[in-house]
């Protein structure tokens, strides 16, 4: 029965969250146009959230990454020469690499996103790079496989996987960049929870239960500023969930899912090597459309949000919404008026998905604006 349930739930989620697309749909973008002959790689396996048995594969295969100490960036050089050009930087004891070459001469050539950050000299930030590391260096890392999680910047969500399985999906802001600080882009590609480092204070907000995955980019809960009357703030940076906001962090929500799951429970359930796949937004990635036939909730007598599941947080038990409609009547009236429910995040209109395609069109730029810190 248990089994079943899940299996029901996460039905329920793709067909909340995706559409079935078919091979040759954007759900099919793959990172790399390389080969490396290992099974179930990040680099090579398309980013379709509803293909759950291969993002489960990629969360927990074994992948290639570089000994350190979790904190610290090493070179990508451009030739297999410490001499040569750095191209770009990883963060060691964490970040995956695509391995492309192996030379015979100490030297491995690999691909990567560039983790370079603020003080960086090289730059690059968050660029697909190619160059050369040493050999001796890249080590096997088997992530620990209780849970993984999937960060997608293209809708700007969380999806948190156990067993082969979709538990939910969560509200995220990943990075802001603009032209003045570029490095604020959240960092893509393959890592795992390197510690479990709490809260901390960045200017005048406060970002709790906060987990390091790549050296400065951290998961944490929406983050928020103490007033002075001591109550917590959040009008300023829970209304951005969804959209990029932050300087490189990853905001999660703090409301609870109708499955109860916020940034407390990951808190409460992550664990130190955790596996993490960020999802770059690039140029040809698309969001698909949901199902038409996707059922929607709502309260006919008090309508003001739209919900994707009859027992939401947003509502006290006795007033649950009952009343049902389908996503593709959700620009008809009455339903265009209602707003989507900030507690279980159902699916996004069309018109918000198709602008968010139209800026992702091949040759399109993300466009930059300020963020808030962390």
């Amino acid at each position: 029965m248990k089994r079943c349930l899940s299996f029901v739930l996460t039905v329920l989620l793709l067909l909340s969250f995706c559409t079935f697309a078919s091979s040759d749909d954007q759900n099919g973008y793959v990172i790399s146009e390389h080969r490396c002959g290992r099974e179930h790689c990040y680099w090579e396996t398309p980013m379709d959230i509803t293909n759950t048995e291969a993002v489960w594969g990629m969360l927990t295969a074994p992948y290639i990454m570089v000994q350190g100490d979790g904190r610290e960036q090493l070179y990508l050089y451009s030739e297999p020469d410490a001499a040569s050009t750095p191209v770009g930087e990883v963060t060691t004891d964490t970040q995956g690499v695509h391995v492309l070459e192996t030379l015979d001469n100490g030297w491995t050539k690999v691909e990567c996103y560039s983790s370079s950050f603020h003080d960086s000299k090289v730059g690059a930030w968050n660029q697909l790079v190619t160059g050369y590391l040493p050999t001796e260096l890249l080590v096997e890392c088997t992530p620990n496989p209780s849970l993984g999680l999937v960060v997608d910047k293209l809708n700007q969500r969380l999806y948190v996987f156990s067993e082969g399985q979709l538990l939910d999906v969560l509200a995220v802001s990943t990075g802001l960049p603009n032209e003045k600080q570029p490095y604020n882009e959240t960092r893509s590609g393959q890592y795992r929870i390197t510690s479990k480092t709490g809260g901390f204070r960045s200017d005048d907000l406060y970002c709790a239960l906060a987990f390091r995955f790549n050296s400065g980019d951290l998961v944490h809960e929406v983050p928020y500023v103490e007033r002075d009357n001591g109550k917590k703030y959040y009008g300023r940076t829970e209304p951005k969930l969804g959209t990029r906001a932050s300087h490189g962090c990853i905001r999660v929500q703090r409301k609870r899912t109708p499955s109860s799951m916020n940034m407390n429970w990951l808190w409460k359930n992550l664990k130190v090597g955790n596996p993490i796949l960020i999802w770059e937004d690039a140029p040809g990635r698309s969001i698909p459309y949901p199902d038409p036939e996707t059922v929607l909730y709502y309260r006919a007598k008090d309508s003001e949000y739209y919900h994707r599941s009859p027992e939401c947080f947003n509502r006290y038990k006795e007033n649950f919404p009952t009343d049902t409609f389908l996503y593709s009547q959700l620009d008809e009236e009455p339903f265009a008026s209602l707003t989507m429910c900030n507690y279980c995040y159902p699916p996004l209109r069309k018109g918000e998905i198709d602008l968010i395609n139209q800026a992702h069109l091949p040759g399109a730029s993300v466009s930059t604006a300020e963020g808030d810190n962390q």
